[in-house]
């Protein structure tokens, strides 16, 4: 017998049946859809996460120093106002600080050349390097130094292999090479000969000593110029120590590439010094000297400025006062332009009695026509051939013409008045003369 099928649930039960089984996962799908939820949840653990990532590994750093670079280019090209902005309170204490320290090295060295050069000590010792054939600065060098780091040699205490090698400025050595390997056979020769645990730690030869320290792994060695203090076998030291302990994976896995050491250079720079004796009861008559001298030729030169200064101010207002010159530019002392009339003076000739050489000037002078009084009253008899029975003034801005003359003339003159640059003509006191 079989059995009837049940009939379907109604559709709305289904429905609801769906939303309570499913609901949960389609909304967390449809969150997951959404990229305004992404950048919250991203925001919210990404400063965790980079700090977690740079403590674990450097890959960080690597990936984001090119869109540093490039940011900070971008910036600067943009904006560079505003890298100046950012920038101006570090660099200016900086630079002050550089230029304050330039300027007080640059007074002491002065005030040791001056005492060595102009003091009794400084003639002495020239007339010492005259009589021995050394340098002067040989001279001074025997005579000033106290002690001078020339050379640091950094060695491979087993195979005496040289590691590094750095030289004071200045300073003409041999190979390193050699150095360290005539340390290292003093120092066999010293355990061979007298005691296997016994170490170098001084070597003299002519001016020079050489100061060693030597480590479990490696030698240091200072090759000083005078009598070395106690405290810079301290510092040697000290420096060993710090190189033992920054590079001490390198030198046990040491192959003979010394390009390893290459970040040691810094730390052996800073024992390459020098201390110099300090003169005493130093007399500045030197300095005063000098320096009255300096004073003496600004003084000099600073009268001689003013002198040519006015003098130049003074022939630039002659041409300024002079008719049928006009000065338009002087962009510098003895250089000058403008426009001159071919009826006005020469240039040249108002230096008269003025500290100006001529052909020091440079002028550059574009013709043109003046309309000037007196410039006029020339162009008129000139170019008018004025007989001398006639007299030509000026009385408020006319021409007055006075005397005897041809009616042939007084037409002539009618006629060009306007092209010599005359305005207004009077001629009611002229008298015509018959033919």
């Amino acid at each position: 017998m079989a059995h009837p099928t049940p009939p379907p649930p109604p559709q709305g039960d289904l429905e609801a049946l769906r939303r309570l089984l499913l609901e949960p996962e389609q909304q967390a799908l449809q969150a997951l859809q959404d990229p305004a939820r992404w950048e919250e949840w991203v925001a919210r653990v990404l400063p965790e996460a980079l700090l977690r990532r740079v403590q674990s590994d450097k890959a960080l750093l690597y990936v984001l120093n090119p869109i540093i670079e490039e940011a900070f280019v971008r910036l600067a090209q943009r904006n560079p106002k505003l890298l100046v902005d950012i920038l101006f309170p570090v660099l200016l204490p900086a630079i002050r600080r550089v230029v304050v320290n330039l300027f007080a090295s640059l007074t002491q060295s002065l005030n040791q050349t001056l005492d060595q050069v102009f003091s009794l000590q400084g003639l002495r010792w020239r007339l010492e390097a005259l009589t021995t054939g050394k340098s002067f600065a040989e001279v001074v060098l025997s005579h000033t130094l106290l002690y001078r780091v020339e050379q640091i040699l950094l060695i491979e205490r087993t195979s005496g292999l040289l590691l590094a090698h750095r030289v004071a400025e200045g300073v003409s050595v041999q190979d390193g090479t050699l150095v360290s390997g005539m340390l290292t056979a003093i120092g066999d020769f010293v355990r061979d000969s007298f005691d296997p645990e016994a170490g170098l730690n001084a070597v003299n030869f002519g001016e020079r000593v050489l100061v060693v320290e030597q480590g479990p792994q490696a030698v240091l060695a200072a090759v000083v110029r005078g009598t070395p203090p106690q405290v810079l076998q301290e510092r040697l030291l000290d420096v060993l120590g710090e190189i033992q302990t920054r590079f001490s994976d390198k030198l046990r896995s040491y192959n003979g590439d010394s390009a390893a050491f290459v970040e040691a250079h810094p730390l052996l720079d800073s024992l390459l010094e020098a201390e110099y004796k300090r003169p005493e009861n130093r007399r500045p008559y030197a300095v005063l000297v000098i320096l009255g001298l300096l004073l003496l030729g600004l003084g000099g030169w600073g009268w001689s400025n003013f002198q040519a200064n006015r003098a130049w101010n003074a022939y630039l207002e002659r041409l300024s006062n002079t008719p049928g010159l006009v000065v338009t530019e002087a962009p510098h002392r003895y250089e000058v332009r403008g426009l001159r009339d071919p009826l006005a003076p020469d240039p040249s000739s108002l230096l008269a009695g003025l500290p100006i050489r001529a052909e020091r000037l440079r002028a550059n002078w574009q013709p043109y026509q003046s309309l000037e009084p007196e410039i006029v009253l020339k162009r008129v008899q000139q170019r008018m051939d004025t007989p001398a029975t006639v007299r030509l003034t000026w009385r408020d801005g006319v021409l007055v013409v006075n005397g005897r003359a041809t009616q042939a003339w007084l037409s002539r003159l009618r006629n060009l008045a306007p092209l010599l640059g005359v305005e207004q003509l009077d001629t009611r006191e002229l008298v015509l003369e018959t033919p």
